[in-house]
Order: C-alpha cells, then sequence, then structure tokens
C-alpha cells in the first residue's frame, strides 16, 4: 500500500512539472516549465487547496535520492570540457550567485516560517 501511495505521489508531482511545461512552452515564456510547476505547486500549498501531507512521501523520496538525478549532469560536464574551458568562469559565477542566493533565500523563508509558527502557536495557547 505504502509503494502504491508513493507512486502516486510522484504521479502528482510529475503532473505539476508536466503542466509548467505545457505552460512555458504554450506561452512562449522564458522560465523553464519545472520551475513554473513549482511555482504552481507552491500556490496550491500556500492556499492549503493542497495539502503538504499529500506529498511527503514522494517529495522525500526525490530528496533521498537527489544526487541519482544529478548524475546524468554529472556525465555531461565531463563531456563538454572543451565548452567549460572557454565559459567556465561565466559558469562559475553564476553557480556561486545562484547558491548564495538560494542559501539566503531559504534561510530566510526558513526563519520567518519558525517565526511564524511560533508566533501562531503561542497565540492559540494565550
Amino acid at each position: 500500500m505504502q509503494v502504491i501511495r508513493l507512486l502516486i505521489q510522484i504521479g502528482i508531482l510529475s503532473i505539476f512539472f508536466e503542466v509548467g511545461k505545457w505552460c512555458s512552452s504554450f506561452f512562449q515564456l522564458p522560465i523553464p516549465g519545472s520551475i513554473i510547476g513549482m511555482l504552481f505547486l507552491f500556490l496550491l500549498l500556500l492556499t492549503g487547496v493542497v495539502k503538504e501531507r499529500l506529498l511527503l512521501d514522494g517529495s522525500g523520496f526525490f530528496l533521498r535520492h537527489f544526487s541519482f538525478f544529478f548524475l546524468p549532469l554529472a556525465v555531461s560536464a565531463m563531456i563538454l570540457g572543451p565548452y567549460f574551458m572557454e565559459y567556465g568562469w561565466k559558469l562559475l559565477f553564476i553557480l556561486i550567485v545562484s547558491g548564495v542566493i538560494g542559501f539566503i533565500s531559504t534561510a530566510l523563508s526558513a526563519e520567518r516560517l519558525i517565526k511564524w509558527k511560533e508566533k501562531r502557536k503561542h497565540g492559540h495557547s494565550h
């Protein structure tokens, strides 16, 4: 039963990915479909239309096997050596800046979420 639930949750996450790809293609957006799909999912989670427990096992599966999904990317990076020799500094700069932005935004949003939950918890107890 747990395997079926995991497959259903992965299917739901895949639907968000496909909807995002479709929107990006249909509307000729410069944003990747995976990002659009994540934004749709985020908005539905934020509004409470989709409960996070509905996708907990599926998202946990992806997080546990995160490195496996980046294996093709690593192989491609080895094949494209000459490209990296020419444009490597630009790619390194982009990776560092986007990594720092990702860390900062994650830290700030996690801090706000913790403060909001503490405020909500203390607000109900008084």
